[in-house]
């Protein structure tokens, strides 16, 4: 059974995501969630408040479901097609969250989030790259993340035709060599 908090959060995340945090009143959210806009205040504070709550907790449950995904094992390049498909498994599971991030990366607590979510991918793919052998990890590494920063977010506001084909291709860059 969902509570009223809960069911705040979860309106204003569909409303910023479809409308925008600054298009997006406490009054519509109230209104939407069949609650007064005092009880907003009274869960959150104030709107950026409920903003915060919602991208952190989003990324909790995000960081919660896919423990473990991020073990390297022993194939590296394994482990690196597990990290070119994770943002379309991620974007899949949470449409909604993840279109908001899309609009609010600008966003101090929204970006620095991001960041902290991604930070051991980086060190990881490095890791993975170097044990392949390849001659620029950091390269390979930075390359990688640009490709899916991109198809993320363009799998979070458009729709996700061909983005499992795109990832697929990025893959075969990476695919053993052919004797």
């Amino acid at each position: 059974m969902i509570n009223r908090k809960q069911k705040i959060a979860q309106t204003a995340l569909q409303l910023f995501a479809e409308r925008g945090y600054e298009n997006t009143s406490t009054q519509l959210i109230a209104r939407e969630a069949g609650v007064s806009e005092a009880l907003i205040f009274r869960h959150f504070g104030n709107k950026e408040q409920l903003l915060t709550h919602i991208i952190k907790s989003g990324y909790k449950r995000i960081v919660e479901s896919n423990r473990g995904m991020l073990l390297q094992g022993d194939d590296p390049r394994q482990f690196i097609y597990k990290i070119i498909d994770l943002p379309y498994k991620l974007v899949g599971e949470e449409p909604e969250f993840w279109k908001l991030q899309s609009r609010l990366l600008h966003i101090d607590i929204s970006r620095k989030q991001h960041e902290r979510f991604m930070q051991p991918v980086h060190a990881l793919l490095m890791s993975a790259f170097s044990e392949l052998g390849y001659e620029r990890p950091e390269l390979e590494t930075e390359f990688v993340l640009l490709m899916l920063e991109a198809l993320w977010k363009y799998q979070a506001v458009k729709s996700d035709d061909h983005i499992q084909e795109m990832l697929d291709f990025i893959k075969t860059k990476y695919a053993p060599a052919a004797d």
